[in-house]
């Protein structure tokens, strides 16, 4: 059956307000990929729902001003446990370097609208199907600088680095 159902095993954590329009068009998108997913109304709940997903292959979406509290920890503990994580950047509002720098270290794909969490999310459905060695937690793909969705994005780590000294 699971070659039948390429979002077996798989578990989405969603996390941001549960009546708002990038939670819910994010478990439209989990319903039609037939991936099992969990809305988080904060960061801290999403720690808890990840530490319960053993074997099991995880993402989490959500937007960065939910995402990036306590100084990016959160990005730290994705890093650590190789879990892949996608973070809408509100391109209307100023992001905190120190925020979208943490992201980014960490391996975080930084997302500009619901047609970038689309992508992300076919694409992880994509590897997962592929079989577990091409679809391993750890692998993440990242961004060319001509991808990122604003001007302000297309900075390296070493500029951004650079800019927070």
């Amino acid at each position: 059956m699971v070659k039948d159902n390429p979002g077996l095993g798989l578990f989405l954590v969603v996390v941001g307000d549960p009546q708002g329009e990038f939670v819910q068009a994010t478990l439209r998108l989990a319903r039609e990929g037939e991936v099992e997913a969990t809305v988080c109304d904060n960061v801290y709940a999403a720690v808890v729902k990840m530490a319960g997903t053993r074997g099991r292959q995880v993402l989490v979406l959500g937007a960065m001003q939910e995402l990036a509290k306590e100084e990016g920890a959160f990005f730290r503990i994705v890093a650590a446990h190789a879990v892949r994580c996608g973070c809408l950047c509100d391109q209307s509002l100023p992001a905190a370097r120190k925020e979208l720098l943490a992201a980014l270290q960490a391996g975080v794909t930084v997302l500009g609208d619901l047609q970038d969490v689309r992508r992300f999310l076919k694409e992880w459905l994509a590897l997962s199907a592929r079989g577990p060695r091409d679809a391993a937690p750890g692998k993440r793909q990242t961004r060319r600088a001509e991808e990122m969705p604003c001007e302000e994005f297309r900075a390296t780590a070493a500029e951004l680095s650079a800019l927070l000294e």
